[in-house]
């Protein structure tokens, strides 16, 4: 499993890995959007393609997921793929349905709370803690 879900009081946090930060990018965001919803096998009508920052990896994950998130409640995006590129990720979108897609775990911000990225030897870890 490229992540796993971690208790921290009130609030919801993930731990991520993957060999590349792009990868670390796309596995992050398959996780909050897991605890959001169920994707509901929706295939994806729409891509979009978001840069990866490799000069500020923390500050530039939790920006990704904030814009991520930001658009899940604002215009309804229902994203349920991520394909990491170069210096990229294309993610894949949906809109929400209710009935095809259970809502999870309603997440309000991704907080910069124990926000960590890290290179290790075989690739990179990430710590994301979001606000319930």
């Amino acid at each position: 499993m490229p992540y796993e879900r971690i208790e921290h009081t009130g609030d919801a946090g993930i731990v991520v890995r993957a060999p590349t930060l792009e990868g670390l990018y796309a596995e992050a965001a398959r996780a909050m959007f897991e605890i959001l919803a169920d994707p509901g096998g929706a295939p994806p009508v729409e891509a979009e393609e978001f840069p990866v920052s490799p000069d500020s990896p923390a500050d530039g994950l939790r920006d990704f997921l904030a814009e991520l998130l930001y658009r899940f409640s604002a215009e309804r995006k229902m994203y349920v793929s991520f394909s990491p590129g170069s210096g990229k990720v294309t993610a894949g979108a949906a809109p929400f349905d209710p009935a095809r897609h259970r809502l999870g775990t309603e997440l309000k911000a991704v907080t910069y709370h124990g926000l960590e990225v890290d290179r290790e030897a075989d690739g990179w870890k990430a710590r994301v803690i979001f606000d319930v």
